[in-house]
């Protein structure tokens, strides 16, 4: 037998499981191809971060505040303390650095394609569960996602979850486990992102509906929706409901078109292996059709997602043109190296945080100088601000500049093209 042949007898053999391996091996080359500079870190790393930091000093119930939406009371919504908590440990393993803690999230992102490919592979057979593979792994979401540090990551994986419990729920109908386990997702669920709700009644509603034990299995949903929410169970009970208080009020506020805060496809990324299924289910027919008809949807949708604006192989897609993790790294040891007052504080001038909760992070947490709270920038005696290059610092048009106005100026050396760092003093 020659070459060829031991190839076409591999081929013909392994082959599925070759096609596998390849295409988890292009999808990690995707996300990890310079991963440094690729990288987002921004205010929603930085909180997040800051957050579980907050909890080696003092334990808390309340895990970050959600600076997106706001009641009309003026009020933020808290997410649940599961994913501070979880973010602890690798916090104190890699002391504070986010480069490596973030390489966890990409390992997430490629560990739920695999549990996506083995539960797809179990109920839908391995035709289906390939094509879903390659939609979850050429995905521009799904690569972007791999990218950063973000409690909203993991709700894909709690939609697999959901489908495979179901799936056993179907075949065990006495079993109340499979609620309760539904319950436990469902309350995680939730203290990760509000908008979770729907798929929690929804899930309540089709897990009661096959079972065949509805009372016990009402209960085993609320117990395993009250553990998987606890720490908000917990401190809504010792607040007087601040949880159940906040949230109706923005509900209300939403009806009445009060709140802001939008809409976007990340708070429903529990139902993108869904429509990864849905997907599949389509290019599975044209490849019983016809097989070369499968390679249109598949050629289309890597197209249109590698060629996507999410996606840039050479600088992060998520936080301002330069802003890297090295840079805002640097900034940081700049303004400890100036070794700052005890009354100081910082601004960024790029985005929305312009409470600079990046500079923050690295500035408390690598270098020990804690800037002010993200309030009070009135009475200090010194404000670094880091700007991009054609920002007019001599005139103030945010609050943090506003408050601290008038002031003096002198520009100190950055390391960042096409930004500035001030030193703003009375």
């Amino acid at each position: 037998m020659n070459f060829f042949d031991n190839l076409k007898k591999i081929s013909r053999v392994h082959g599925y499981l070759i096609l596998i391996i390849v295409l988890f091996a292009v999808g990690t080359f995707l996300r990890l191809y310079n991963f440094q500079n690729r990288l987002i870190f921004g205010p929603e790393q930085a909180i997040s971060l800051i957050t579980a930091s907050s909890y080696l000093d003092k334990f808390s119930l309340l895990g970050e505040v959600n600076l997106q939406r706001t009641t009309s009371t003026g009020l933020n919504p808290f997410h649940g303390a599961y994913f501070n908590y979880f973010l602890v440990p690798f916090i104190i393993l890699f002391k504070f650095n986010p480069l490596p803690i973030t390489y966890f999230f990409l390992f997430l992102n490629l560990f739920t394609a695999y549990l996506f490919f083995r539960v797809s592979n179990k109920l839908f057979g391995k035709l289906i569960a390939v094509f879903a593979l390659i939609y979850f792994l050429f995905s521009s979401k799904m690569i972007h996602h791999s990218l950063f540090i973000w409690n909203l990551n993991f709700l894909p994986l709690l939609g697999i979850l959901v489908l495979w419990i179901f799936a056993n729920l179907y075949k065990n109908r006495q079993k109340i486990i499979y609620p309760f386990w539904l319950g436990v997702i469902g309350g995680i669920g939730f203290g990760l992102q509000y908008l979770f709700l729907p798929f929690i009644i929804f899930i309540f509603t089709l897990s009661i509906l096959l079972s065949k034990k509805k009372i016990q299995s009402i209960i085993a949903f609320v117990v395993g929706i009250i553990i998987g929410g606890l720490s908000m169970v917990i401190f809504d009970l010792r607040h007087d409901f601040y949880y159940t208080r906040t949230l109706w009020q923005y509900f209300i506020d939403s009806i009445n078109n009060k709140v802001n805060g939008g809409i976007h496809y990340y708070d429903f990324m529990y139902l993108l292996p869904y429509l990864f299924l849905i997907y599949a289910t389509v290019t599975t027919v044209l490849y019983k059709i016809w097989k070369p008809l499968c390679l249109i949807p598949l050629a289309i949708f890597v197209f249109i997602n590698l060629n996507s604006p999410q996606i840039n192989y050479q600088n992060s897609t998520g936080v301002a043109p330069g802003i890297t993790l090295k840079a805002l790294e640097s900034t940081s040891a700049i303004i400890a190296d100036d070794n700052p007052p005890q009354k100081y504080n910082v601004v960024t001038l790029w985005d929305f945080d312009t409470r600079a909760h990046t500079l923050r992070y690295f500035l408390t947490n690598y270098h020990k100088r804690s800037p002010q709270g993200v309030e009070e920038y009135k009475n200090i005696d010194v404000l670094y601000a880091f700007a991009p290059e054609d920002y007019n610092i001599d005139i103030p048009n945010v609050y943090e500049l506003n408050q601290f106005f008038p002031y003096k100026i002198t520009e100190l050396s950055s390391n960042t093209a096409g930004y500035r760092l001030y030193k703003l003093t009375k």
